[in-house]
């Protein structure tokens, strides 16, 4: 027996000294090429952002921080699981509660989601950043407050991308957004996917701005937070009055600087636009405003429509009196899901013209092809004069 083990010793190791040195050789050359190999070679992610800057990332992202909590749209459009990435996220509060609540369902997790950072940069805490160690940042807006911020970030390791920014300026909705959730799928290694939304939405925004070009725009005011009293309007610096444009209207406060403005009373009145849409949300019942939503359904939405349209100086609007007054959800009109209230847009003013769009049968495509959690509640009605 001591024989046979000896044996086979001998053969296991009598292997010559040439090749071994040759087997080694090649083993460590492996080595040194795989280090030699381009970052994009070794998995890295390679990402422009809104903002104009590249930016890398050593893996997809798994614990994302951001200072908008509407991203958790985004990333249900291209991630099966979307919550498991958020390690933070700021103003939780600006999802609609019947949204958040669907969410919660899917995923109870949500609850323990921290709030750290803030919607604006001035408030924000990147030692709050930090402490639940993100291996990503994002941002929805890019604008000059950010840059200290970023810098003290990326020093401690944590890149930081800007789904929006002055690269999509004079960009349309299509554009603008198609390129915001490419980029973030990419970031989290789902860029097949936010190809196919970006593919999608631009055929749906096509169908519309092809025919509004040649079409004379209609008057509309877009009352916005409507409540007891009117009206907070979109003002020029605000994309809502672009996509008015692009839809097929100009709205009557187009004029009005910056992002937002008041219209007074008789302004409005004297204006009498063809077109009345108001926007809201959950958030504005305790104020008496219009309230729609998710979880809302449409006879609640109805009734507090109705409500809104008799106060202050609506119910004197041509456009009310003639069944032209129209809702929408505010917090959708600016999600990534904005084509919904696009198409809507286009129809309230051009109805004739797009008999054929129907928000409805988009909304289902979206949630059967796209999002992880189904879009539920009332998002738009019609105003039903008696």
């Amino acid at each position: 027996m001591a024989t046979a083990r000896s044996n086979a010793t001998g053969r296991a190791g009598g292997t010559p000294p040439a090749f071994r040195l040759l087997y080694w050789m090649l083993a460590a050359a492996a080595v040194l090429m795989a280090l030699a190999l381009p970052a994009e070679g070794r998995a890295e992610i390679v990402l422009s952002d809104a903002a104009g800057r590249e930016v890398r990332l050593a893996a997809p992202a798994r614990r994302i921080v951001t200072n908008e909590s509407l991203i958790l749209i985004s990333l249900a459009l291209v991630d099966a699981d979307p919550v498991s990435r958020l390690a933070g996220w700021a103003a939780p509060q600006r999802i609609d509660r019947g949204m958040y609540d669907a969410y919660r369902r899917r995923f109870p997790a949500i609850d323990t989601v921290p709030a750290v950072g803030s919607v604006l940069p001035g408030k924000t805490s990147t030692e709050a950043i930090l402490s639940v160690k993100p291996d990503l940042f994002v941002v929805s807006i890019w604008e000059t407050g950010w840059t200290e911020i970023v810098a003290t970030l990326e020093a401690a390791g944590v890149p930081v991308i800007f789904l929006d920014g002055p690269v999509n300026d004079g960009k349309g909705p299509a554009e603008t957004t198609a390129f915001s959730v490419a980029l973030l799928a990419k970031a989290v290694g789902q860029e097949a996917k936010g190809e196919a939304f970006g593919d999608f939405l631009r055929t749906r925004y096509k169908r519309i701005t092809d025919r509004t070009a040649a079409l004379e725009p209609v008057s509309v005011l877009v009352d916005a937070h409507a409540g007891a009293t009117c009206c907070s309007t979109p003002g020029k610096g605000n994309r809502m009055t672009e996509y008015l444009r692009l839809a097929g209207g100009r709205s009557i406060g187009a004029d009005v600087p910056g992002y937002d403005g008041q219209l007074s009373p008789e302004y409005v009145i004297g204006t009498d636009p063809t077109v009345y849409i108001a926007t809201g949300g959950p958030h504005l019942a305790a104020q008496g405003g219009l309230v729609l939503g998710g979880g809302i359904s449409e006879a609640a939405a109805q009734a507090s429509f109705a409500d809104i349209l008799g106060k202050g100086m609506r119910e004197a609007l041509t456009a009310v009196h003639e069944g032209r007054a129209h809702a929408v959800s505010h917090q959708l009109s600016i999600s990534v899901l904005n084509i919904l209230i696009f198409e809507c847009f286009a129809k309230w003013m051009h109805p004739d013209r797009f008999a054929d769009v129907d928000p409805a049968e988009t909304l289902a495509e979206i949630n059967a092809r796209f999002l992880a959690v189904p879009l539920e509640g009332t998002f738009w009605i019609d105003h039903k004069p008696q």
